[in-house]
């Protein structure tokens, strides 16, 4: 059987980009490999947010050429963002790569490897490199209908992640997730509901409903009149056996009472919140064209808790924008302070080709991003530490989804609210859900045992 090799970098959209069209490829009849010098075909699904994300790539593109020297019939595809976003521009720095294709395309994936492998089979003599003969270039479908919903292939058996929409209305200035994925399109409630059912009837256990920005579902939909918080009332009647129910990005402008009101009421709707806030200054934030102030943000915060006073709060952080002042970051450590969010991604700034924010002087020096950037890392490990040290003492419950990389008797699992938990057993509780007692706590990870009546 042919070998393909698929590394995914950035979001949990890129996985699930990634396992479907892993799925594809299979009933095309490869296997997959976890070794790329084995592999028939190499992909890498990536990633264009930050500049960190893209430089891993451009580090393992040196490699191609010389696999290509073992295995001539070697196939080299960049898909995803970065595809999206740089398109020829890899050909002509690196004639290594056989495929670009972006995020819109990739269900085409399956026959233009074939018409790669076609074309080479009818070049004239030995093949010695990519020509535009045999390279594919696919990025033309970016603001088409989601095309990879119909594919049952999963890579696990305990979660599962759902695309619900893709692309991004809002034109955040550092942002170039709208030029890499397009416009908002919303699927069909339908669509996603058969999807979810079939998972439903297949065990799966916890299931993440995947958008650049799901609180704006439905947004376009020509044939409905429907809204996130409608969209997980029907996930709710339609497929109740699903224990979990996640959802992951959403923008502070579309968080509302309703979706609040439904993360306390329906069952299945774990009471976890995901609400990038990117800075506590709202001099930055109108630069950063959010579309919410500070203030604005705390409210929402404040109606959060009134609702889910136990619910757990995660966020972004940018470092660093074009202006940030000493007073702005002491303004957004501050914010940190008051929330206490349960976790937080923190990041410097990085510019990003054809943002807006490029029109904006980076002023900020790279000491200052990085004693920025260092101050709130250690506010939040704190912050974090403090959160899950008030838990030592209770029992939660755990879905435990693997065992631990260097030790066959310890199991990791999550809580609703999405900390990792260990604890050790004799008995495998991959899969199982369990009540956990907590015992210690580190700033990322509770340690605990498990709870017998």
């Amino acid at each position: 059987m042919k070998k393909l090799f698929l590394q995914t970098f950035g979001c949990q959209m890129n996985e699930r980009d990634s396992e479907a069209v892993s799925g594809l490829l299979i009933g095309r009849g490869y296997e997959k490999t976890q070794v790329a010098e084995e592999a028939d075909l190499l992909l890498y699904n990536t990633c264009s947010v930050r500049d960190h994300a893209e430089q891993k790539i451009f580090g393992r593109i040196g490699n191609f050429r010389k696999m290509k020297e073992v295995n001539p019939n070697l196939i080299v595809g960049i898909v995803g963002c970065m595809a999206q976003e740089h398109g020829a521009r890899f050909f002509k720095k690196n004639p290594e790569i056989d495929l670009v294709c972006g995020p819109g395309n990739l269900s085409q994936i399956p026959d233009l490897v074939d018409e790669i492998r076609n074309a080479r089979a009818e070049a004239v003599g030995h093949f010695t490199g990519p020509s535009s003969r045999t390279s594919r270039l696919a990025i033309d479908k970016l603001n088409d209908e989601y095309s990879l919903g119909d594919i049952r292939y999963r890579e696990g058996n305990i979660k599962a992640l759902v695309t619900i929409m893709t692309g991004c209305d809002h034109r955040c200035t550092y942002c170039i997730v709208p030029y890499t994925r397009g416009d908002e399109q919303s699927r069909n409630s339908e669509s996603i509901l058969r999807e979810i059912k079939d998972i439903e009837s297949r065990g799966f256990k916890d299931v993440m409903l995947l958008g650049q920005n799901v609180n704006s579902y439905g947004k376009g939909l020509l044939d409905e009149t429907i809204d996130f918080t409608g969209l997980l009332e029907k996930i709710q009647k339609t497929a109740p056996k699903i224990s979990r129910l996640r959802f992951i990005t959403s923008h502070p402008k579309d968080a509302h009472t309703r979706l609040f009101q439904a993360m306390r009421d329906l069952p299945m709707v774990c009471e976890h919140l995901h609400l990038p806030v990117q800075s506590g200054a709202s001099s930055v934030l109108k630069r950063m064209k959010r579309e919410h102030t500070r203030e604005w943000y705390l409210e929402q915060i404040d109606e959060y808790r009134q609702f889910l006073p136990d619910g757990a709060l995660t966020t972004d952080l940018i470092t660093g924008f074009p202006g940030e002042t000493e007073e702005d970051f002491l303004e957004t450590l501050d914010l940190l302070e008051r929330v206490e969010f349960d976790a937080a991604f923190i990041f410097q700034y990085s510019p990003r080709p054809g943002t807006p924010a490029l029109k904006l002087k980076d002023d900020v020096s790279p000491e200052d991003k990085n004693r920025r950037h260092q101050a709130l890392l250690a506010a939040q490990r704190a912050i974090s530490l403090k959160k899950n040290q008030e838990m030592i003492g209770k029992t939660t419950e755990v879905l435990f989804e693997s065992k631990a990389k260097r030790d066959d008797d310890r199991y990791v699992g999550r809580t609703r609210g999405y900390k990792r938990v260990v604890v050790s057993s004799p008995e495998n509780l991959v899969g199982e859900f369990r009540p956990v007692r907590i015992l210690s706590a580190a700033d990322e990870t509770l340690l605990g045992e498990i709870a017998f009546a």
